[in-house]
């Protein structure tokens, strides 16, 4: 009895329908809040190495090419810094500014700006 509730456990668990990731949307432009949150990946394969800051943007329109200087936040005083949009994916009202644009086939992260509310241009 004690080797078949492994067995039953398993089988239940892979009848659970698993609802897949939302893909992300791309779009060309967006109208953001003008501030969100930067998050840095030091290693990409370890994601313990990012980093969360707040920023602030202008203009409000942003364009997938696009170089923005923003406003980021670190030990309590606001530093200007580039930032070039390589990609916008949105879902819902969040956006993401991608410094590296996602793969196909994975997502593989690099630094993104997140803006909330947002909206396609």
């Amino acid at each position: 009895m004690k080797a078949m509730f492994p067995t039953l456990l398993l089988t239940l668990l892979l009848s659970i329908p698993v609802q897949a990731a939302p893909q992300l949307q791309y779009t060309e432009s967006v109208l953001s809040p003008g501030e969100g949150r930067l998050v840095t990946v030091d290693d990409y394969w370890l994601l313990a190495f990012s980093h969360t800051y707040l920023i602030r943007l202008s203009p409000q329109t942003v364009r997938t090419g696009q170089q923005l200087t923003i406003e980021v936040q670190r030990d309590a005083q606001w530093q200007q810094e580039p930032f070039q949009v390589e990609a916008i994916s949105i879902h819902q009202d969040l956006c993401r500014l991608h410094a590296r644009h996602p793969s196909q086939d994975g997502y593989f992260p690099g630094d993104t700006i997140y803006l909330q509310p947002c909206r396609m241009k």
